[in-house]
């Protein structure tokens, strides 16, 4: 997505397609408004408008639930809740997985331990680059195991071990067919 310009910052979201079949210039909101509902969340003419933007002053619940999140939402939306509830980024971040919901949550299952934030503000004048600890993750290697600062890497140095890494689940099957195969042939059945 590309980013939001100040003069966008008032109005509803209506969709890319019909922000350009009104002859809008597409806004990020529009595009943001497309992804939720490509997530399956229920996008009404009135939730256009209340469609959260994350904050960074949302910390505490950083580590919220998605589901809990939205039913925070609902609450308000029923008039349960005054206001509208903010979204934490780490929230509005983890709703974006998209089509890789169910590969993470099963992932996190067999990990034992939650998927960290695919991306740190650890760029020029704060911009969002790959964390080295998502990648750690995604390979399903132990917490740590190139990023703890002890071992005193940078992050082009993490990234560089691990794009020179094996997933440890694929060298052990490679090994046990390698095993495999090699038995087999001492035994000569190969």
């Amino acid at each position: 997505m590309r980013s939001p310009k100040a003069s966008e910052g008032s109005g509803g979201a209506l969709g890319e397609a019909e922000a350009l079949k009104r002859g809008n210039t597409v806004a990020v909101r529009d595009q943001v408004m497309d992804l939720v509902a490509s997530q399956g969340f229920p996008v009404t003419r009135q939730e256009r408008n209340l469609l959260p933007t994350p904050s960074v002053a949302h910390i505490r619940n950083h580590d919220e639930p998605i589901e809990d999140y939205l039913d925070r939402r609902s609450k308000a939306d029923s008039g349960e809740y005054r206001g509208m509830p903010g979204v934490s980024l780490g929230v509005a971040v983890r709703m974006s997985w998209g089509k890789f919901e169910p590969a993470i949550r099963r992932w996190e299952e067999i990990l034992g331990r939650k998927a960290p934030e695919p991306t740190k503000p650890d760029g020029k004048e704060g911009t969002h680059r790959l964390a080295a600890e998502f990648v750690e993750w995604m390979m399903g290697l132990p917490e740590g195991w190139v990023t703890d600062p002890e071992l005193g890497l940078k992050r082009n140095d993490q990234l560089k071990a691990l794009g020179n890494g094996v997933v440890p689940q694929q060298a052990k099957l490679a090994l046990e067919l390698l095993i495999d195969d090699e038995v087999l042939e001492r035994l000569g059945k190969k």
